[in-house]
């Protein structure tokens, strides 16, 4: 691997002389190059989507809590409608939920 030569930038206006660039060193030979704009768009995108969930959670969690209590209340109803019934298991169901 060939180490790269680096050229100091004129500080004051153009000088005499100009750099010379050979051909082979005008190519990027560094192997698995690593791409930095897809990094820098995922930096940007991912807390935009988190702060997107979390304002929508906080927003909507007095109705989720509620769809979720009515849930419960209904599959409890419904297991003590169906407590003497054999085939199904409303028992099961109603813990099933009242526990998630």
């Amino acid at each position: 691997m060939k180490s790269a030569k680096l050229y100091q930038f004129p500080r004051h206006g153009r000088s005499g002389s100009i750099p010379i660039v050979y051909y082979e060193d005008s190519f990027n030979t560094q192997t698995g190059a690593i791409k930095t704009n897809t990094i820098a768009g995922w930096k940007r995108i991912v807390p935009w989507i988190i702060g997107l969930v979390w304002l929508s959670l906080a927003l909507f969690w007095p109705l989720l809590n509620w769809l979720v209590a009515m849930d419960v209340v209904f599959q409890f109803l419904r297991a003590l409608y169906y407590s003497s019934t054999p085939a199904i298991h409303a028992t099961l169901q109603a813990s099933l939920h009242g526990v998630l």
